[in-house]
């Protein structure tokens, strides 16, 4: 793992940390799951309502000629130059859309109102035309515009919103501090008897701090016994050089230490 993508890793595990020890945040944990849950499924109306409300389609001229409009989309939005068409008389105005950029298509235009001419932006209903046509032959559409430029719909930002909260709670649900890096230590003899060490309890237990404790490596060959304060021996599985890669380092903002992992039934971790 490089540091460029160490270090917002570590400040995101500081910050969870902190939140952690909030006061009543343990008893708002049990109900994490159902908040990560409720929004994803507001996320998921959130966006069904968007995908279901009619919006127009930007298009252009050459995308419209080639038959790129979808078969359930009629209501679009055209760029090109606006040209007056002959029979054209208030209330009633005819007029032709065209792009330089492609010289064989144009829209012909109906409109209740007046639009000026030149360089325009109009959206409407296009009527037929939708099979295109080969490169080089010349196409055109009917075109129903609207009395004023209809907008784009919006993405839906609460829902992403909320899908991203979701993310954020998953993964810090996930996250500890300080992190375990692991690097994979020199060859040496493995050892044996006791060592002083310090146990990080997950989160979740009863007993968040660390607590010093005692770990016996002369129970077998890639096992142990820890043994904390206040309670009895727990068997582990100790992972090294030699039955894992989970030999690292115990990293925080500011410091680091030298770190092996366990793990034990009550899912604890020692350095």
């Amino acid at each position: 793992m490089t540091n460029a993508l160490r270090l917002p890793l570590l400040a995101f595990g500081y910050v969870v940390a902190r939140i952690r020890r909030v006061p009543g945040a343990r008893f708002v944990a049990p109900f994490v799951p159902w908040l990560v849950r409720g929004a994803f499924l507001a996320a998921f109306v959130l966006l069904l309502l968007w995908m279901a409300e009619a919006s127009p389609q930007r298009m252009s001229l050459a995308d419209l000629a080639a038959g790129k409009l979808s078969p359930m989309q009629s209501w679009v939005i055209v760029s090109g130059e606006l040209q007056e068409e002959r029979g054209s008389v208030p209330g009633a105005y005819r007029y032709r859309l065209i792009d330089p950029a492609t010289p064989n298509a144009y829209l012909d235009v109906r409109s209740a109102v007046e639009w000026p001419l030149g360089s325009t932006t109009l959206s409407g209903m296009i009527l037929g035309g939708r099979d295109g046509v080969p490169g080089g032959y010349v196409w055109s559409a009917p075109f129903q515009a609207d009395p004023v430029l209809a907008d784009e719909l919006p993405p839906p930002a609460i829902a992403f919103v909320l899908i991203g909260f979701g993310i954020l709670v998953l993964a810090g649900r996930r996250t500890s501090y300080p992190m375990f890096v692991a690097e994979t230590p020199a060859e040496v003899p493995p050892g044996w008897g006791l060592v002083n060490v310090i146990v990080h309890p997950e989160a979740a237990t009863s007993s968040p701090r660390a607590q010093p404790a005692t770990l016996d490596r002369d129970t077998g060959v890639g096992t142990g016994e820890l043994r904390v304060q206040g309670s009895g021996p727990v068997p582990v599985r100790l992972h090294s050089a030699f039955t894992s890669v989970d030999v690292g380092e115990l990293r925080g903002l500011r410091s680091s230490e030298p770190a092996l992992r366990v793990r034990a039934p009550p899912r604890c971790r020692s350095h």
